[in-house]
């Protein structure tokens, strides 16, 4: 089976993680892939070129550069996949003229968040969505976010997998030299991430609890609105910027944040949950999918920032809760989250995509008891 996975770049973000995972597994399945990039990606380029898969570049001068169009087509031409998939609103608008000339099925995997909006590129996504074959979201909530069917046969939820050797190699590497009583937070300084409510709980514990630092990992758009917030809190709110051994920097967590305003299953969550810290998230919609409320850690109105604060105390004044939580955190993503999981699941779909495709079948029936309707 050969595979044309269609990306916007290999930059520092949840969905380029995860595609790093995705194309790891798919590598150890015997999967023959091809990887084609809009952008120049330093940081995940080194993991995607350890793993020796091809991977061209087609470089845009603009949003909409019709000559992408060809390169894309040129590079179907010679690789003759049997399946397009791509990840994003960009790529699939370049992959889908290719997939319609060539007849080879598009799985679209770009519902990574659960908005709804009346804007004109959320109108485009989900027209995109609509001309796509087959349609992948990490979660049940991002699916129903652009109104597909749960009970269509061509829409699917894989839930983001976790390779847990990451935090095997995170917890022998030891800390990050960080203190040890912390809360953190890691996420991309975009709109869509809320730390504004984080720093505001911030502000207010450090004030009341003298033994406790709050950090941030990542950067972004707003990241030095986020530091004017911060204040005069100095060393007690700390900014790490872009880093990638995030496991080893949870490790020293005692408690993991995700503050938002829409989410479809987070990489941050589950990174606190592999590294066994109670997590605090936005009650919203794809973070109900993975914290089990009281028993992984809490769900918290969305910019409630005394709700968190009050939360992030009670798991600080209780340690031994705390690390109840945690544990059962590890062992629900090992049960539910797991890389293999994702993969096995991602195959399946390729299979049932190309019976459709082709009525012949293909060379082994797909075990559909795996496969994830919405």
């Amino acid at each position: 089976m050969r595979v044309l996975y269609y990306t916007d770049s290999l930059r520092l973000g949840g969905k380029e993680r995860q595609l790093v995972e995705l194309l790891k597994g798919l590598k150890q399945a015997g999967i023959e892939l091809l990887l084609v990039c809009m952008d120049q990606g330093e940081f995940y380029e080194p993991d995607v070129q350890a793993l020796s898969i091809p991977l061209k570049y087609l470089f845009r001068k603009s949003r909409w550069d019709p000559r992408v169009l060809h390169g894309f087509y040129r590079l179907a031409r010679e690789f003759k996949p049997n399946i397009i998939h791509t990840n994003s609103m960009m790529s699939s608008a370049y992959a889908l003229p290719t997939a319609k000339l060539m007849r080879v099925p598009l799985i679209n995997g770009s519902i990574r968040n659960c908005f709804r909006s009346a804007s004109t590129r959320w109108k485009v996504e989900r027209a995109l969505l609509a001309l796509s074959d087959f349609r992948i979201a990490n979660s049940t909530a991002g699916l129903h976010s652009r109104g597909f069917s749960p009970n269509s046969p061509k829409d699917f939820v894989i839930h983001n997998g976790f390779d847990l050797s990451r935090a095997e190699i995170a917890d022998s590497a030891g800390s990050d030299g960080i203190a040890h009583d912390q809360v953190g937070m890691i996420a991309e300084f975009r709109p869509d991430k809320d730390f504004k409510t984080f720093l505001l709980a911030a502000r207010r514990l450090v004030s009341q609890r003298p033994n406790v630092i709050f950090v941030t990992v990542g950067d972004g758009e707003t990241l030095e609105e986020m530091k004017q917030l911060a204040g005069d809190a100095g060393d007690r709110i700390q900014f790490l910027g872009r880093r990638k051994n995030v496991e080893q920097i949870i490790s020293s967590f005692s408690v993991g944040v995700l503050s938002t305003f829409t989410e479809g299953i987070s990489n941050s969550i589950m990174e606190y949950m592999v590294m066994a810290k109670p997590v605090i998230a936005s009650d919203c919609a794809g973070s109900r999918e993975i914290v089990l409320e009281g028993k992984t850690g809490f769900l918290v109105p969305p910019q409630d920032s005394e709700a968190l604060a009050d939360r992030i105390s009670f798991l600080l004044d209780h340690p031994d809760e705390a690390r109840r939580m945690g544990k059962a955190g590890r062992k629900h993503i090992e049960e539910n989250f797991s890389l293999k999981a994702m993969v096995d699941q991602t195959i399946e779909i390729y299979e049932r995509s190309m019976q459709s495709q082709n009525r012949r079948g293909i060379a082994r029936e797909p075990a559909r008891s795996h496969l994830r309707n919405a």
